[in-house]
């Protein structure tokens, strides 16, 4: 009980700092809306040619668009835990007894809620536009995005701990950033690859919760690519979660 007492606390912190200055979360679907707005119009004619493999655009564009917003969500979330560190606020939890997993999940459970939150404006957003899903689908779905949102949100916050520095931080997170999203399939069909690129795609995590959402969203609940995204994050997450633990159990002595 004293672990969710301490995480709750932790995360509503982070609640209230964003209750503050809400724009933050709102910016962040806002690069979806405007991809949703200019970009999916120009896949009407791969899709009325029968490249895509589907004539409705947004049941492939909108749910491989959800987990780049998972992604980019956690990865980025470091900046503000380099803010942190600098103002000396990760240094004041020395003198509390708040365990070091307590210190990292609330910033994790907090960009989890934020994911939760701009995925489903960003659906509210789409539904006018024509976008139809699947309700149990889409609800696995936010689990995977939780999933993926967990993983992301430790390592960028276990990283920005050890750099300490936006100037190291940023350029491996664009680094990171850029790759992820043109090799996981969000913006056209890795079908539509070359066979190089299809074989580096099934290295990246983000591809297979990106072919998962596509099936959940047509409520194929049965697909293989449901259960290969889940194979892959579950143990995913508990590793990044334990190595981030341990980042900041070394941080915070």
């Amino acid at each position: 009980m004293r672990l969710l007492q301490e995480i709750k606390l932790l995360t509503f912190r982070y609640v209230q700092a964003s209750l503050r200055n809400p724009i933050f979360l709102f910016m962040g679907v806002a690069t979806p809306i405007i991809y949703l707005a200019f970009f999916a119009p120009l896949l009407g004619t791969l899709a009325a040619n029968g490249t895509l493999g589907t004539h409705n655009v947004l049941a492939m564009f909108i749910p491989g668009m959800l987990p780049i917003i998972a992604f980019s969500t956690g990865l980025f979330t470091g900046f503000g835990m380099i803010d942190e560190v600098r103002s000396g606020i990760l240094e004041r939890f020395r003198v509390t007894p708040a365990r070091r997993f307590s210190i990292l999940s609330g910033p994790v459970l907090f960009d989890t809620c934020s994911v939760f939150f701009q995925s489903l404006l960003f659906i509210i957003v789409a539904i006018p536009f024509g976008f139809r899903s699947s309700l149990l689908g889409m609800l696995i779905l936010f689990v995977l995005l939780g999933l993926l949102t967990i993983i992301t949100s430790s390592f960028g916050n276990a990283l920005a701990v050890i750099l300490k520095s936006e100037d190291k931080y940023a350029p491996i997170v664009h680094g990171i950033n850029l790759p992820i999203l043109l090799l996981s399939g969000t913006l056209l069909p890795i079908s539509l690859a070359p066979t190089w690129m299809k074989i580096i795609a099934h290295f990246n995590p983000v591809y297979y919760v990106v072919e998962a959402s596509r099936a959940l969203a047509i409520g194929d609940l049965t697909s293989i690519n449901v259960l290969y995204a889940f194979a892959i994050l579950v143990p995913f997450a508990v590793l990044t979660m334990y190595w981030a633990t341990n980042v900041f159990k070394k941080a915070i002595t």
